[in-house]
C-alpha cells in the first residue's frame, strides 16, 4: 500500500483552489478554481480539493467536523504564520518533547492545517 494524496472535500470549491494556491502558495497540478477538482503539488505528496457534492455522487458522506489535519512542514513557523496571520486558530507553540514548533489554521472549508517545523529536544 502506498500513500498517493490527501483528497480534502469542500463545499466552497473556488474559495478553497484560491486558499491553497494564493494563500499556502501550493502549485495546481490538475485542475483550475471552476472544475470542482484540484490536485496541488506539496512536496512528495498531492494535496486535492474536491467538492463535497461530487464526492457524494459516489459514496454517502458524514457531516464534517474535525476528523483530520494535513500536516505541512515550513522552514520557518513564524515566519509562516506572520504571513498566513489571517487564517491561524492560535498562536506558534513549541513543544519540545514532541519535537516541533508549529501553528495551526483553517481552510476555508474549516479543514484543520498544522503548520510545523523540527526542532531540538533542548529548545523551548
Amino acid at each position: 500500500m502506498r500513500l498517493t494524496h490527501v483528497r480534502l472535500l469542500v463545499d466552497d470549491f473556488t474559495a478553497c483552489f484560491r486558499f491553497y494556491r494564493d494563500v499556502l502558495g501550493l502549485e495546481p497540478t490538475w485542475g483550475n478554481e471552476t472544475d470542482g477538482y484540484a490536485d496541488f503539488a506539496a512536496g512528495d505528496a498531492t494535496i486535492a480539493i474536491i467538492r463535497r457534492d461530487g464526492q457524494a455522487e459516489v459514496v454517502e458522506l458524514r457531516p464534517p467536523g474535525d476528523g483530520s489535519m494535513v500536516i505541512v512542514n515550513v522552514d520557518s513557523v513564524d515566519e509562516a504564520a506572520a504571513r498566513l496571520a489571517d487564517h491561524l486558530v492560535g498562536e506558534p507553540q513549541s513543544r519540545p518533547d514532541w519535537g516541533i514548533r508549529f501553528a495551526h489554521l483553517r481552510d476555508p472549508a474549516g479543514t484543520l492545517i498544522e503548520i510545523n517545523e523540527p526542532i531540538s529536544m533542548e529548545e523551548e
